[in-house]
């Protein structure tokens, strides 16, 4: 039986199941934050913002074996949104880690233990999560409805979600 969420940020409860969570405070020149500030960007504002922010993961890139990176833009207007966040705020794991550090915007992550207990972590700009493979978790969009977030990878294939079918109580969005 699932207990239900807690929206206490509890660094020691994240940490315990083997996620890194850091701030990495991101100020970015007048140009790149212009470009974060945009509700969507091209194929082309997406390699900017990517190959500007790349350079403040290096060193997790060297450390973790991450061989790519891509930027994730999720906003109201974003074709499929309510059909993504349901599949998103399912619970699952991974093959591979998964690695955000958020640029812009902010969302939900929910974490959970052995016991089924679950920890809500609110998330928004300079904050760098690593979820080890096999750590089971679920996002959503805060009520801001908006997210830029960079993606590292060391294999993409690693990202298929594997459903636990754990039931889950609503991770609320406007909190």
């Amino acid at each position: 039986m699932t207990s239900p969420a807690s929206h206490v940020c509890d660094a020691d409860f994240v940490a315990g199941i083997g996620v890194h969570w850091e701030r990495r405070p991101l100020t970015p020149e007048p140009g790149l934050a212009a470009l974060l500030q945009q509700p969507d960007l091209d194929h082309g504002g997406k390699a900017t913002v990517v190959q500007a922010v790349g350079t403040m993961v290096v060193d997790e890139c060297v450390a973790h074996g991450y061989h790519s990176m891509d930027l994730v833009v999720l906003h109201p207007g974003t074709p499929g949104l309510d059909e993504a966040l349901e599949r998103f705020d399912k619970p699952h794991t991974h093959a591979d880690d998964e690695v955000r550090y958020i640029l812009e915007g902010e969302g939900l992550f929910g974490f959970f233990n052995a016991q089924g207990q679950e920890r809500v972590l609110r998330v928004g700009p300079g904050d760098y999560l690593r979820i080890p493979a096999g750590v089971e978790h679920r996002f959503t969009l805060t009520a801001v409805r908006r997210i830029k977030a960079l993606r590292l990878f060391a294999d993409t294939a690693g990202w298929v979600a594997q459903y636990t079918q754990r039931p889950a109580a609503a991770m609320a969005a406007g909190s």
